[in-house]
Protein backbone atom coordinates (compact mmCIF):
# COMPACT_ATOMS: atom_id res chain seq x y z
CA UNK A 1 0.00 0.00 0.00
CA UNK A 2 2.86 2.07 1.20
CA UNK A 3 4.23 1.50 -2.51
CA UNK A 4 1.07 2.36 -4.41
CA UNK A 5 0.75 5.84 -2.66
CA UNK A 6 4.83 6.08 -3.13
CA UNK A 7 3.70 5.63 -7.31
CA UNK A 8 0.95 7.89 -6.81
CA UNK A 9 2.98 10.78 -5.36
CA UNK A 10 5.91 10.27 -8.26
CA UNK A 11 3.06 10.26 -10.83
CA UNK A 12 1.40 13.77 -9.43
CA UNK A 13 4.76 15.41 -9.48
CA UNK A 14 5.73 13.98 -12.96
CA UNK A 15 2.86 16.26 -14.08
CA UNK A 16 3.07 19.13 -12.02
CA UNK A 17 6.53 19.12 -13.57
CA UNK A 18 5.62 18.88 -16.90
CA UNK A 19 3.17 21.32 -16.51
CA UNK A 20 5.42 23.77 -15.12
CA UNK A 21 8.30 23.41 -17.74
CA UNK A 22 5.03 23.88 -20.25
CA UNK A 23 4.27 26.79 -19.00
CA UNK A 24 8.04 27.76 -19.12
CA UNK A 25 7.94 26.76 -22.59
CA UNK A 26 4.95 29.04 -23.31
CA UNK A 27 6.23 31.86 -21.39
CA UNK A 28 9.68 32.40 -22.18
CA UNK A 29 10.49 29.80 -25.21
CA UNK A 30 7.44 30.67 -27.83
CA UNK A 31 8.59 34.45 -27.57
CA UNK A 32 12.23 33.66 -27.89
CA UNK A 33 11.12 31.57 -30.83
CA UNK A 34 8.98 34.48 -32.43
CA UNK A 35 12.42 36.58 -32.02
CA UNK A 36 15.01 34.37 -33.61
CA UNK A 37 12.41 34.03 -36.17
CA UNK A 38 12.06 37.70 -36.65
CA UNK A 39 15.59 38.17 -37.17
CA UNK A 40 15.88 35.45 -39.29
CA UNK A 41 13.67 36.98 -41.58
CA UNK A 42 15.72 40.61 -41.38
CA UNK A 43 18.62 39.01 -41.87
CA UNK A 44 17.34 37.70 -45.16
CA UNK A 45 15.75 40.88 -46.39
CA UNK A 46 18.40 43.00 -45.71
CA UNK A 47 20.86 40.80 -47.32
CA UNK A 48 17.95 40.69 -50.61
CA UNK A 49 18.00 44.27 -50.29
CA UNK A 50 22.13 44.36 -50.12
CA UNK A 51 22.13 42.20 -53.57
CA UNK A 52 19.06 44.75 -55.05
CA UNK A 53 21.63 47.69 -54.15
CA UNK A 54 24.24 46.13 -55.95
CA UNK A 55 22.79 45.19 -59.09
CA UNK A 56 21.27 48.77 -59.44
CA UNK A 57 25.03 50.06 -59.01
CA UNK A 58 26.53 47.58 -61.10
CA UNK A 59 23.59 48.67 -63.91
CA UNK A 60 24.50 52.48 -62.85
CA UNK A 61 28.06 52.24 -63.10
CA UNK A 62 27.84 50.17 -66.67
CA UNK A 63 25.31 52.60 -68.41
CA UNK A 64 27.19 56.57 -69.35
CA UNK A 65 24.87 59.06 -68.00
CA UNK A 66 22.98 61.54 -70.06
CA UNK A 67 23.63 64.89 -69.27
CA UNK A 68 20.57 66.73 -69.79
CA UNK A 69 20.36 69.91 -68.67
CA UNK A 70 18.14 70.56 -65.41
CA UNK A 71 14.54 72.20 -66.36
CA UNK A 72 14.91 75.27 -64.94
CA UNK A 73 11.33 76.37 -65.76
CA UNK A 74 10.18 74.39 -63.15
CA UNK A 75 12.15 77.82 -60.96
CA UNK A 76 10.44 80.19 -62.63
CA UNK A 77 8.24 82.21 -60.25
CA UNK A 78 7.53 85.58 -61.84
CA UNK A 79 7.54 87.11 -65.29
CA UNK A 80 9.30 89.80 -64.84
CA UNK A 81 13.81 89.26 -64.69
CA UNK A 82 14.84 90.63 -61.22
CA UNK A 83 16.74 93.32 -62.28
CA UNK A 84 13.79 94.99 -63.51
CA UNK A 85 11.85 94.28 -60.14
CA UNK A 86 14.29 95.33 -58.08
CA UNK A 87 14.87 98.27 -60.16
CA UNK A 88 18.66 97.70 -60.68
CA UNK A 89 20.92 100.77 -63.40
CA UNK A 90 22.00 98.89 -66.62
CA UNK A 91 25.31 99.32 -65.24
CA UNK A 92 24.88 97.27 -62.06
CA UNK A 93 22.65 94.45 -64.24
CA UNK A 94 24.90 94.42 -67.44
CA UNK A 95 27.61 92.58 -64.85
CA UNK A 96 25.59 90.61 -63.39
CA UNK A 97 25.51 86.84 -64.11
CA UNK A 98 21.67 86.62 -63.95
CA UNK A 99 21.56 89.09 -66.67
CA UNK A 100 23.98 87.08 -68.53
CA UNK A 101 21.43 83.60 -68.08
CA UNK A 102 17.88 84.99 -67.63
CA UNK A 103 16.08 81.62 -68.38
CA UNK A 104 17.60 80.78 -64.69
CA UNK A 105 15.69 82.88 -61.58
CA UNK A 106 18.20 85.06 -60.51
CA UNK A 107 18.93 83.33 -56.49
CA UNK A 108 19.95 80.08 -58.71
CA UNK A 109 22.22 81.72 -60.95
CA UNK A 110 23.91 83.25 -57.96
CA UNK A 111 24.00 80.22 -55.97
CA UNK A 112 25.52 77.94 -59.18
CA UNK A 113 28.05 81.05 -59.20
CA UNK A 114 29.09 81.79 -55.66
CA UNK A 115 28.26 78.22 -54.33
CA UNK A 116 25.50 79.87 -51.75
CA UNK A 117 23.31 82.63 -51.03
CA UNK A 118 23.39 85.86 -48.92
CA UNK A 119 21.05 86.14 -46.49
CA UNK A 120 19.06 88.69 -48.31
CA UNK A 121 18.04 86.34 -51.28
CA UNK A 122 15.78 84.10 -48.93
CA UNK A 123 13.62 87.45 -48.31
CA UNK A 124 13.31 88.74 -52.01
CA UNK A 125 10.13 88.09 -53.96
CA UNK A 126 12.38 86.14 -56.34
CA UNK A 127 13.08 83.66 -54.14
CA UNK A 128 9.60 82.90 -51.93
CA UNK A 129 7.84 79.99 -51.17
CA UNK A 130 6.29 78.78 -54.64
CA UNK A 131 2.81 78.02 -54.01
CA UNK A 132 0.42 76.60 -56.38
CA UNK A 133 -0.79 80.60 -57.25
CA UNK A 134 2.65 81.78 -57.70
CA UNK A 135 4.16 79.40 -60.38
CA UNK A 136 3.13 80.13 -63.93
CA UNK A 137 1.85 77.65 -66.41
CA UNK A 138 4.32 76.88 -69.09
Amino acid sequence: MFYLFKERINVECFWQIAIILGMFILRLGIPLLITFGVGYWLRRLDAKWQVEMLARRAVQETQPEAEQKPDFKRYKVIAQPCWEVKGCPESVYSQCPAFQQPEIPCWLVRYQTEGRLPAHCYHCKMFSPRSSTQIQSS
